[in-house]
């Protein structure tokens, strides 16, 4: 493993940023051993105290399994974390996630959309909704975009009448823009409106099983798209 320089005000904090990232991106597999403290002192040019106190904020956090008299191993944090790691998770932007993350973080959306979608009332009205897709299509700002795709699906989280899940939406936000941005600039524009433009079609036609369908073709397009980059 190759470790960088830390150079911060609060060099706890950016050991532990450090291996977050390479946690979360693959770059450490789970089951992984650390060097130990003495040498990543070395490497980071910190003392072994701040190389102690990252490792004891990791493992609080359950990225890290620390196992007396063997060493220090990279944990199933999806067992071990906490509400803590579930917001790393959800605000991590340094980097693209590790495959296995990222095909659950897919799987969660298209499970909670999907409800949302099938939860709507055929007396609901989908005006609202229509103004922010048309927004979204219409703007030529593509930075702007990864927003505006946020705002359509949690105005469809207050459409679907129920009151948790425009806030589940919201908590969620950080991963609808960071994802949204990656697909949004990086991928298939075109192929995901037109996608879209077929829920959208579905809902205001009160079809939901056949919205509900269309939203899974493009969470799953959306999801091997990202793949590919692997």
């Amino acid at each position: 493993m190759k470790f960088e320089t830390i150079q911060s005000k609060s060099e706890v904090d950016q050991l532990v940023d450090f291996f977050e990232k390479k946690i979360l991106t693959g770059e450490l597999k789970i089951g992984d051993k650390l060097p130990s403290e003495r040498v990543m002192a070395q490497n980071f040019g910190v003392s072994r105290s701040v190389v102690n106190n990252g490792l004891k904020e990791l493992a609080r956090l359950g990225f890290i399994r620390v196992v007396p008299r063997q060493g220090n191993y990279i944990a199933k944090f999806n067992e071990n974390g906490n509400l803590e790691t579930f917001n790393i998770i959800i605000n991590f932007n340094g980097g693209n996630y590790r495959p296995s993350l990222l095909k659950s973080i897919f799987h969660t959306r298209k499970l909670f959309e999907d409800d949302m979608i099938m939860e709507c009332d055929p007396d609901t009205s989908f005006v609202k909704l229509n103004l922010f897709y048309d927004k979204f299509k219409s703007e030529v700002n593509l930075n702007k975009k990864p927003e505006m795709s946020f705002d359509f699906y949690h105005e469809l989280a207050v459409s679907s009448g129920n009151l948790v899940y425009p806030l589940l939406i919201l908590n969620f936000k950080s991963i609808y823009l960071t994802l949204g941005k990656w697909m949004i600039q990086s991928h298939n524009l075109k192929k995901i409106e037109n996608l879209r433009d077929y829920v959208v079609y579905y809902l205001n036609e009160r079809d939901f099983p056949k919205a509900r369908d269309c939203n899974d073709k493009l969470i799953d397009f959306c999801l091997s798209e990202l793949l590919s980059d692997y």
